[in-house]
């Protein structure tokens, strides 16, 4: 069967960059496919200029110009986004508001901030779990076998996810896997998993370890990079748990940096 005939498409409409590209993240990394627009305006133009129809629409209550229930009762006029699902991921959990988005054909309500465990839960309730893509098999694979070898040695491993601000030319990419897999041992792994993360498998390798490969290959890398790491057995017994506490540890970095960066914004525009 023909993969594409299964993809998923979510277009988020929130005017926070933070919430739009951690949400981005978390939910391509599941195989979703996502786009995003900062407004109501800009997500109208996506949808009625765009010729695919969007599974799922996530939106925020307090958009500029025209808000969240705006958008919803445009949306609602449109034929082919009849039964289109929305989920609403707004600030702006007053019982009134919940109850009005929910009167007006809300799926979903989920306050901010979010769990991003419970974020996935709710998308996948809402449109189902797409089919996992090759490298994200491949990567499942190798780390349930390094696992398993651990599990009988008694030993550690580590996982790194290392992710890009950034869409990578595949090139470019390429090239920075290549050079990475020159700086490091036989026995590790370096998957590329979506076009701007890669993940690194490294057996006997404690959390130290892995941060020292970390601050390694940084030097290898292009542009802004962002890190999560998990070591088995202390952060997971499995593959599933292990994937799923690096993804954690990376979306709390993203989140640290971009609060980081607003912070000194504000500071800026201060002085």
């Amino acid at each position: 069967m023909d993969e594409k005939n299964f993809s998923k498409y979510i277009l988020i409409i929130d005017d926070s960059e933070m919430i739009r590209y951690i949400s981005k993240e978390v939910l391509e990394t599941k195989g979703y496919n996502v786009e995003t627009a900062s407004t109501a305006e800009e997500a109208l133009l996506k949808i009625n200029n765009g010729e695919k129809v969007f599974d799922l629409l996530i939106v925020d209550i307090n958009l500029p110009k025209k808000d969240g229930f705006t958008f919803m009762e445009i949306i609602k006029t449109l034929p082919k986004y009849e039964n289109v699902p929305i989920m609403i991921l707004s600030a702006d959990t007053k019982a009134s508001s919940v109850l009005r988005a929910i009167q007006m054909g809300a799926a979903d309500y989920l306050g901010k901030p979010f769990d991003t465990t419970e974020f996935i839960k709710r998308v996948e309730k809402l449109i189902g779990v797409p089919p996992e893509k090759g490298s994200f098999i491949e990567l499942k694979k190798i780390l349930k076998n390094e696992i398993n070898r651990a599990k009988r040695g008694n030993l550690t491993l580590s996982l790194i996810i290392a992710q890009s601000e950034k869409k990578l030319n595949p090139e470019i990419l390429k090239g920075i896997i290549e050079k990475i897999r020159e700086n490091i041992r036989d026995i590790d792994t370096v998957i590329d998993i979506n076009g701007n993360a890669i993940a690194l498998i490294l057996p006997l390798t404690g959390a130290e370890g892995a941060k020292v490969v970390v601050n390694k290959i940084l030097a290898l890398m292009r542009g802004k990079w962002h890190f999560g790491i998990a070591t088995y057995p202390a952060n997971g017994k499995d593959e599933k748990e292990l994937f799923d506490f690096a993804k954690q540890n990376l979306i709390q970095e993203i989140t640290n940096s971009k609060n980081k960066t607003a912070e000194s914004k504000e500071k800026k525009d201060e002085d």
